[in-house]
């Protein structure tokens, strides 16, 4: 009985020894993937059509990466679902780095809105920020009734309902970004939905809505040719485009949002992995090149690194989760 006793654990320990040696290979082989990374090609999947914002944007980004990284990215575009049938398709892809993906506030937003088919802070490996879109309010630069901020909010507070302020549709970061504007300034301005952003445009330029609820890069074109006033941005700082126009926070107005965009990869995607891709990304973001061309399409830009960016997003997601309560109220 002993012998067999000793023969067993004999066998238990070769066992364990194989079992051992088999996950150092699996690991340092791995490391050696790792290590040369990337051997190929990465797949980008941007969640929106092709010509969009978002999609140009990202487009720039990767014609300046590519030589810091060493790799070319190859830029698809998987639309639907507000962002959400790209974005699943990323995230159920192997965490090997070679499949990543775009990802905007929209695609937070859309999740605190209705059951999704991710969850954008456990889902995710956060790769870095690049564009911080700040939101703001515009009125026509002809209305004689808003030379200022404090004239807009004290039409709003005197005429409860009655301002009415245009968006790209309802849940979008538009329309929450009024519902904040009502809370953090004790109003009841009225959100108007659109089609889309060119429709809210057209409706306020026409004079059927009082102001829009839009980001500075959609606004841009219009301040350009001086149709419009901005009334203020909703960042801690005066944007460096716009010197002359306050903060929310300058008028007593605790309103910070903005429309972000950035870049996620499959939750377990290895750090050294996320690391080169944040890295090629943020020299990117240094070029003159790169800032020139996003300058034109009035995209400010704003790199944040994975754990700064993690946080960011995690700060997004439960900003909206609570502002979504108010339109199930």
């Amino acid at each position: 009985m002993m012998k067999m006793s000793i023969g067993a654990k004999k066998r238990g320990w070769v066992v364990w020894f194989i079992v051992a040696v088999v996950l150092s290979v699996c690991a340092l082989a791995f490391a050696q993937q790792q290590l040369k990374y990337p051997e190929k090609p990465v797949t980008l999947i941007v969640p929106f059509s092709a010509g969009g914002g978002t999609d140009v944007g990202v487009r720039i980004l990767v014609k300046y990466a590519e030589k810091y990284f060493g790799q070319s990215f190859l830029v698809v575009n998987i639309e639907g679902g507000g962002s959400e049938v790209g974005v699943s398709r990323a995230l159920k892809s192997p965490p090997d780095g070679y499949i990543i993906c775009s990802f905007n506030s929209a695609s937070i937003i859309l999740t605190t809105m209705r059951k999704a088919s991710y969850h954008p802070v456990n889902d995710v490996e956060p790769i870095c920020l690049v564009v911080s879109d700040p939101r703001l309010f515009a009125v026509r630069a002809d209305d004689p009734r808003f030379k200022s901020a404090k004239d807009f909010i004290e039409y709003a507070k005197q005429n409860p309902g009655k301002l009415t302020i245009g968006t790209s549709g309802a849940g979008t970061s538009g329309h929450l970004s009024i519902l904040a504007l009502n809370k953090a300034a004790g109003v009841e301005a009225r959100p108007v939905h659109f089609g889309g952003a060119g429709e809210s445009r057209a409706a306020f330029l026409g004079g059927h809505i009082d102001a829009v609820a839009q980001t500075y890069g959609e606004v841009y074109p219009l301040l350009r040719e001086g149709k419009v006033r901005i009334i203020a941005v909703a960042t801690e700082e005066r944007l460096p485009e716009l010197t002359e126009t306050p903060t929310f926070k300058e008028l007593g107005i605790n309103l910070v949002i903005s429309s972000n965009r950035g870049f996620v990869a499959p939750k377990g995607t290895p750090r050294d992995i996320i690391n080169k891709i944040a890295e090629a990304f943020k020299k990117a973001t240094e070029e003159p090149g790169f800032l020139d061309e996003m300058k034109k399409m009035g995209l400010p830009v704003k790199y944040l690194g994975p754990e700064e960016w993690g946080a960011l997003i995690k700060y997004e997601y439960e900003l909206y989760s609570e502002l979504a309560k108010q339109l199930t109220k």
